[in-house]
C-alpha cells in the first residue's frame, strides 16, 4: 500500500485521479509527460523506464506509499519531487502508477465504476471475488513520515525498538473495483523457529480505498508466511489468502 495509502502496502492501493489540472491533482499521464519523462522515458542515469513493469515491480515491493515518499523526499540522483516543488503528493503517486502501467489510467477512466482498480504487483491475490493487496514496510521507514501525518499517528504511533514492521492489507471488489470497507481482517504470521503470531488488523482512515493494518515484530531476513483471513461486513464467509515475504 492506507493512511494516505498506507502502504498498504503493500501494497498499490491507489485510485487514478480524474481531477482537473488546476486542482493540484493532475492525471498521471499529464505529470509524466510534463515532468517525469525527461529521465524515465529513456532511463536516464538508471531511472526505471515508463512501462518497464519488471523494473517498477522491484521498486514497489515495499508498497506504493514507500516509493511515493522516496520520490517526495528525493533519492540517489533524483531531487525531491523530481525538482518540481509544485507537484502534489497525489500527483506523484499517480505518476508512479502511470509509469508502472501506462494503460491503467485510460482503462480506469473508461469504466463506469466510481472506484478504480489498483495496479497489480507481486503481493496481489484475487480470492472469492475479493482483490487482496498485501504490503509490509519496516517501522524505520514509517518514522520518516512527518510527525503530524496520519501515517505517523496510526495505531497509536510507530513502536520503538527493532524488528517492527507495518502490515497492510487493502481490499477491493474484484468485479466493480469498489473498496471493501468494514471487514474483519486477521493475519497469522509464521517464521521458522518462532511461534505463530495472530493479529487483528485495524481499519485505516484515508482518502484511498479500504485498508487494514497493524504493527508486528519479526525476525530479520527470514522467509515469513502471512495468512490473511477476511470476513466482509454482513457476511459469515471467510476468505483466506497466503503471502510469502522475507522482511528486511
Amino acid at each position: 500500500m492506507n493512511l494516505r495509502v498506507v502502504l498498504l502496502a503493500p501494497f498499490l492501493a491507489a485510485a487514478v485521479p480524474a481531477a482537473a489540472a488546476d486542482t493540484g491533482n493532475r492525471p498521471g499521464r499529464e505529470v509524466v509527460t510534463s515532468v517525469c519523462a525527461a529521465c524515465h522515458q529513456e532511463g536516464l542515469n538508471g531511472a526505471p523506464k515508463i512501462g518497464d513493469r519488471d523494473a517498477w515491480v522491484q521498486r514497489l515491493k515495499r508498497g506504493l506509499p514507500e516509493l511515493s515518499l522516496s520520490a517526495i523526499r528525493g533519492h540517489a540522483g533524483m531531487p525531491p519531487r523530481g525538482g518540481h516543488a509544485e507537484l502534489t503528493d497525489p500527483e506523484i503517486r499517480s505518476a508512479i502508477i502511470y509509469m508502472f502501467d501506462p494503460g491503467a489510467e485510460a482503462r480506469a477512466l473508461a469504466r463506469p465504476a466510481t472506484a478504480s482498480a489498483p495496479a497489480r504487483t507481486p503481493n496481489d491475490a484475487t480470492v472469492n471475488g475479493i482483490e487482496i493487496h498485501f504490503g509490509l514496510v519496516p517501522a524505520e521507514r514509517m518514522r520518516a513520515y512527518p510527525r503530524e501525518s496520519p501515517e505517523a499517528a496510526m495505531h497509536g504511533g510507530v513502536p520503538s525498538g527493532s524488528g517492527y514492521h507495518h502490515v497492510n492489507v487493502t481490499l477491493f471488489d474484484a468485479t466493480s473495483h469498489a473498496p471493501i470497507k468494514g471487514a474483519a481482517v486477521e493475519v497469522d504470521i509464521v517464521q521458522p523457529g518462532s511461534a505463530t503470531q495472530a493479529r487483528k488488523l485495524e481499519s485505516l482512515s484515508s482518502p484511498y480505498a479500504s485498508s487494514y493494518g497493524q504493527y508486528v515484530r519479526l525476525g530479520p531476513k527470514a522467509s515469513t508466511t502471512f495468512t490473511v483471513r477476511i470476513r466482509p461486513a454482513g457476511s459469515d464467509r471467510v476468505t483466506e489468502a497466503r503471502f510469502n515475504v522475507t522482511p528486511d
